[in-house]
Formats: C-alpha cells, sequence, structure tokens
C-alpha cells in the first residue's frame, strides 16, 4: 500500500506535460466493485469503496493511449471458515478485505462524432497490487503482491459543457494469480468527469 501513494503521485504530476500536446482528457472516477470468479468465496459484497484516475490522448478521432490509477476496497465481516495459507483453517467473526490498486496503461476506440454522445470500448494492461487481509480476535493474517492483469471495458463519455465531459463505464478487473494468491475478478461500475 505504501508503494501506491508515490506512484499516484508521480502519474498526477506527469499529466502536466501529457496535458500539454493535443487531444487529451483527465478525470476522476467513482468505483463500486461487484466481486467474481473466486473472490466470491472469499468477499461476496458489492463495495461503494473505489476510486481511479485516468488520462487519454487521442491519437486520431476515435482511437486514444493512456493510463489508468486505482484504489478499489472489497471488504465483507463473516463467521464462515476461511482457508487460509499453509491449509490452515480458521473459523470466528472476521473481516476480510481486499485492496486492489491497478496501475495500467490502456487504448480505446470510440464510436460517433467528437462533441457529442460516443460509446466506446477499451482494454487496460498493466500490474495490480493485491493485499488480501483477514482480520480476527487479535491476529491479522495479510498477503500482498503484484499481479499483471488486464481489463476490458465498455462505456460512453458525454458532454456537460465547456471542455468538461462526464463518462460512466463497466470494466472487468481479472489479476492473473500470483505469490500463492489466485486469480483476483471483479467488476468495475465506474462513473466520472474529465477536462479537455
Amino acid at each position: 500500500m505504501r508503494i501506491f501513494a508515490p506512484i499516484l503521485l508521480i502519474l498526477a504530476l506527469s499529466t502536466n506535460a501529457f496535458a500539454q500536446r493535443g487531444d487529451y482528457w483527465f478525470g476522476f472516477a467513482y468505483n463500486v466493485s461487484i466481486p467474481s470468479g473466486d473472490v466470491r468465496n472469499f468477499i461476496d459484497q458489492t463495495s461503494f469503496r473505489g476510486v481511479s484516475m485516468e488520462g487519454r490522448k487521442l491519437i486520431k478521432d476515435n482511437v486514444s493511449f493512456g493510463f489508468m490509477a486505482g484504489w478499489n476496497v472489497l471488504n465483507e465481516e463473516t463467521n464462515e471458515v476461511v482457508s487460509l495459507r499453509d491449509n490452515l483453517d480458521i473459523q470466528g467473526f472476521q473481516l476480510r478485505y481486499i485492496n486492489s490498486f491497478p496501475i495500467m496503461l490502456n487504448s480505446h476506440y470510440y464510436f460517433g462524432q467528437g462533441g457529442g454522445i460516443r460509446p466506446y470500448v477499451g482494454l487496460n494492461a498493466g500490474t495490480y497490487i493485491i493485499e488480501q487481509r483477514v482480520e480476527i480476535a487479535a491476529f491479522l493474517f495479510d498477503d500482498s503482491n503484484w499481479h499483471f492483469g488486464l481489463a476490458p471495458e465498455v462505456g460512453v463519455t458525454f458532454p456537460l459543457g465547456w471542455r468538461v465531459a462526464g463518462f460512466g463505464m463497466v470494466r472487468y478487473n481479472y489479476a492473473f494469480s500470483s505469490g500463492g494468491t489466485g486469480d483476483i475478478q471483479y467488476w468495475g461500475i465506474n462513473a466520472g468527469v474529465a477536462w479537455r
């Protein structure tokens, strides 16, 4: 988690150079996360705790390249049995967390004309820092790993005013297994505002 703050700072500072050249946009989004795949066996509750920032540069009228960085927190309170590393099963009141920090490059293809409502499809590729935690009584089991991952998405942008646009998307986050932590999968429903 400590490494994520400097990476976000570097990305935020780099947006000045990004913003100086051509048609670009930079935005922030609020993220809702819905567990999928094996993650649902660990946490099965929708999370309303997530944020992300994105920068995109249009290289053609309908194609952009950029970056995305975010923070999504999935959590649940439960009394179910949890299986941890080394075949350790624990039962009792638990707080379960997954902190997911995607840091990715992306590309998008837009439909429609500039200045109007534009549906798009995109693909993000890069890394996830995944912290998986279980707190039970006075014990804390914590596992943090870097994962390679992909996040395809579909979305729409729409004008809100001069040089300001809204955007919404559905993104499927898939972080491949790493360091003893299995695949991490969750859906993201994101909405935000961008400045051109």
